[in-house]
């Protein structure tokens, strides 16, 4: 990682925080609610859930965090990305 990754870093983690609320609010309500009509409609947590879910999935992509995407990135024996040298100075390790 570099300093320029913050932003999508914060993005990720805005979007993993939009997805836990989202899913309390389902276990708290459920997946249908009633409308004041009284018809069931889905609840509208749900598309926010679900939203929430593809934005945290796509930026795990782009940082390496799925399966598929950890086989692509290369890592040199001491530790450091091959592709950013200075990760030991950014991460302490």
């Amino acid at each position: 990682m570099a300093e320029i990754d913050a932003t999508a870093l914060m993005l990720l983690c805005e979007a993993y925080a939009t997805w836990e609320q989202a899913g309390e609010k389902l276990r708290e309500y459920g997946l249908v609610i009633k409308t004041p009509n009284g018809y069931p409609a889905q609840s509208p947590y749900f598309a926010i859930a679900n939203r929430a879910q593809e934005q945290v999935t796509r930026l795990l992509t782009e940082f390496g965090m799925t399966p598929s995407s950890r086989a692509r990135v290369a890592v040199s024996h001491d530790g450091k990305s091959a592709q950013d040298p200075d990760a030991q100075d950014l991460f302490g390790f």
